[in-house]
């Protein structure tokens, strides 16, 4: 479990596989208790025009008390870390 792509990386074009994988990399190092806990990261989108990317949390996630504090942190530290990001989508499910 952590972080993936789970459209696979035939589903983005290049750029967008990069800004996936970037946002991969990003959940696994700051977020690490996701997969700790039981739960999962899946990149559903980007959109490199807009900058924009929609994140699923599952798994344990769905249960979680402090999921709604988790996807705060995501929505927040994402469009900083990563310059291309300036709008984070996350649902849990």
């Amino acid at each position: 479990m952590g972080a993936d792509n789970r459209n696979g990386p035939d589903s983005f074009d290049n750029d967008g596989e990069k800004l996936a994988n970037d946002v991969a990399a990003f959940l696994r190092r700051n977020f690490p208790q996701i997969a700790m806990h039981g739960g999962n990261a899946a990149i559903q989108e980007v959109d490199t025009e807009s900058g924009a990317v929609w994140i699923q949390l599952s798994g344990a996630c769905g249960d979680c008390g402090i999921s709604p504090m988790t996807t705060r942190a995501i929505q927040d530290r994402l469009p900083m870390e990563i310059d291309e990001i300036r709008d984070v989508h996350v649902e849990t499910t």
